[in-house]
């Protein structure tokens, strides 16, 4: 276990923006299957589990929020802020209410959107303009 925290500290240290973006959106998926999976358990680790991985799925969603640059995102950046503010209620509205369907949504929104940043991270180049500023804490799972 300590060796794969020792390469996932080096590939955030090493990764670029647009990488970290990435990453983040790989966490929270894998929160929200999690999720998923503990709606079928029985017992009070249930509720626990359901709600822990969806604070971490919102917290990670909220992480995507505050990095957008809204100055030189524009358009792009402002859809991005709603469509976070949508998928951070739809998984309260999911946790409150002990409800799957808005996590199975909200998983498939963030999978769609990790295919469109994984394509713009291969196509970076250094200096062009993109809706994000700097990721300014990460923090992955293992």
């Amino acid at each position: 276990m300590q060796t794969v925290r020792k390469y996932q500290e080096v590939n955030i240290t090493t990764a670029s923006p647009m990488e970290l973006i990435v990453m983040l959106y790989d966490d929270c998926i894998r929160s929200l299957e999690k999720a998923e999976k503990a709606f079928d358990m029985e017992g009070p680790e249930r509720i626990e589990t359901i709600n822990n991985t969806l604070l971490h799925a919102q917290d990670i969603i909220t992480e995507l929020a505050v990095s957008l640059d809204m100055e030189k995102g524009g358009q792009i950046a402002q859809n991005l802020q709603k469509l976070y503010d949508f998928m951070v209620n739809h998984l309260s509205h999911a946790n409150i209410n002990k409800v799957v369907k808005p996590v199975s949504d909200v998983k498939k929104m963030m999978n769609e959107l990790r295919e469109a940043w994984k394509e713009v991270a291969t196509k970076e180049s250094p200096r062009e303009e993109l809706p994000v500023s700097s990721v300014s804490s990460i923090h992955i799972s293992g």
